[in-house]
């Protein structure tokens, strides 16, 4: 039971220290990508990886972008359907007005980051009760 209740832990922060980083990052993103800029989807590469059995199909997008003149390339968002994103479709990208190469990739929203915590903290509880109810 001790072991069962161990592995709950080292999961839970897993889960926990995977979602916290990812929600730093989100963050300090956010706030340093504060400039709006209109761009356009000049690349769409698939990335195709398996894990365990698992196909997963990527679909990364290079955005092109003009700040004060000057032009900008940066991959995109990423997404898991490949019609989401086609050559010359228009994007609106956020960018670091002190780094203008820098654009936020993250998007603004946490709620995936913070169920994924949720869900953490939880694994964790439930390695403490299996302690306190063997």
């Amino acid at each position: 039971m001790i072991i069962t209740a161990i592995v709950f832990w080292v999961v839970a922060l897993a889960f926990m220290l995977v979602t916290l980083k990812n929600i730093l990052v989100r963050t300090f993103k956010t706030r340093r990508c504060t400039e709006p800029a209109n761009g356009v989807i000049t690349e769409v590469k698939q990335r195709t990886s398996r894990r365990e059995g698992i196909v997963t199909i990527e679909y990364i997008p290079t955005v092109s972008y003009t700040v004060a003149g000057a032009e900008y390339s940066a991959k995109f968002t990423k997404a898991y359907h490949a019609a989401t994103y086609t050559i010359g479709q228009a994007v609106e990208v956020m960018y670091n007005p002190d780094k203008p190469s820098e654009i936020n990739t993250k998007g603004a929203s946490n709620k995936a980051d913070i169920v994924l915590f949720g869900i953490g903290i939880l694994i964790g509880v439930i390695g403490v009760a299996l302690l306190m109810f063997r």
